[in-house]
């Protein structure tokens, strides 16, 4: 009696297992959730390798017009397109299939089953098996699959799958072709808004000594160069302008803040430091690539902004300013004064006057900008109080 109840149970417990090995299903992925589409045209298939050591599962898109095309035409396609993806073969069958982004360097070598969307085995090798539109074409082998069908040698790939991030490099401005630097010093970064309407990404040069933050950057060039303006709210930036009169590009959202090396800023706009060589860029996820998680970066071509003045020839021919060194009064000659503004180094406003006599007294020794304003022009100069 209690050996039938054992035989029983046994029996019992392989048959849950067989219900349930049998239930599994070969792990898949939503074309809607591919990254990194290649080819044009209106037929999809989409393309997965199961790595088994690490056991990883990484799928690409591929589009073509062509009622039919071959497995080989779809990777050597992806391995144009994807530095990061190659693969050997010979005689109609692969031996080796690998990925290495610098992080992961995966190798699949061995005996391989290729699966079309229905999970069955490819009837041909790789160079002769066509894809239509809406197959998935996946590669494993026995280590990184579970059996379902010793006879017939059918395995399936539980591995859940990821899809895999386009290559994309950040676009970047050489410093030697910005045209407009604003501040004066030794040390220089470029800063760079990328707007997504229309797509256009702009760059001025900074120059400066000292410390500064990229808001206090942002304010000094926005003291000189009247185009360029931004908004603020609770949580940091919320909108920043270009208005040349002609254009108008606004950028309005969540935004991410880079350097050099087109990795997010870990501190506030108010807090971010910037050292010399920093190419500082703003954007939203509307005129990015995604290249992983969470990681941005901005390919559309940066052009550099003009060298900003609208003081028509007369003003600036009537226009003084004086002395220049100055000590303890300031003399603005133009007609139609409207205001006059002093900005330290960091773009911090120290003084404003509506007056032709500015009074210095109280203003420390140093360096910094005057900005006299007109009824139809501002003109932006250097200053030196001693």
């Amino acid at each position: 009696m209690v050996k039938k109840f054992t035989l029983m149970f046994l029996l019992g417990i392989f048959g849950l297992l067989s219900t349930n090995l049998f239930a599994q299903e070969d792990a898949t992925i939503d074309p809607a959730d591919i990254k990194f589409w290649i080819g044009d045209g209106e037929n999809e298939v989409v393309f997965i390798v199961n790595w088994a050591e690490p056991d990883t599962a990484l799928a690409w898109g591929y589009r073509f017009n062509e009622p039919l095309v071959t497995v080989e035409t779809v990777m050597d396609d992806i391995a144009a397109a994807d530095s990061r993806f190659s693969y050997t073969g010979s005689n109609g069958w692969l031996s080796d299939i690998f990925f290495n982004d610098g992080v992961l360097n995966l190798q699949l070598v061995g005996q391989w089953w290729m699966y079309i969307v229905s999970g069955e085995m490819a009837g041909s090798g790789y160079t002769a098996q066509t894809v239509q539109n809406g197959d998935y074409i996946k590669w494993g082998d026995e280590s990184c699959g579970i059996i379902v069908d010793p006879a017939t040698y059918a395995y399936i790939w539980t591995k859940e799958v990821a899809a895999v991030y386009p290559l994309a490099d950040e676009a970047m401005i050489d410093p030697s072709e910005i045209l407009y630097w604003i501040g004066e010093g030794e040390n220089e970064v470029v800063f760079c808004v990328n707007w997504n309407e229309p797509n256009i990404a702009l760059a001025w040069g900074f120059r400066f000594d000292g410390d500064y933050t990229v808001e206090t950057m942002m304010n000094t060039i926005e003291n000189m160069d009247y185009r360029f303006s931004y908004e603020t709210g609770d949580w940091g930036v919320t909108n920043i302008i270009f208005d040349d009169g002609d254009v108008h590009y606004s950028l309005v959202g969540d935004y991410w803040m880079y350097n050099i090396n087109g990795s997010m800023a870990m501190l506030g706009f108010d807090q971010q430091p910037i050292i010399n060589g920093d190419f500082i860029k703003w954007g939203d996820i509307s005129c990015a690539t995604e290249i992983a998680q969470w990681t941005y970066v901005w390919t559309q071509p940066v052009q550099p902004v003009s060298v900003y003045d609208n003081v028509n020839e007369l003003e600036a021919a009537t226009l003084s300013v004086y002395p220049n060194p100055a000590t303890d009064r300031l003399y603005v000659d133009v007609e139609n004064l409207q205001r006059v503004e002093i900005y330290d180094m960091a773009g911090r406003i120290v003084l404003t006057s509506v007056a032709s006599v500015i009074d210095l007294n109280g203003v420390e020794a140093g360096i910094y900008f005057v900005t006299v304003r007109t009824e139809n022009a501002v003109k932006t100069a250097k200053l030196v109080v001693k």
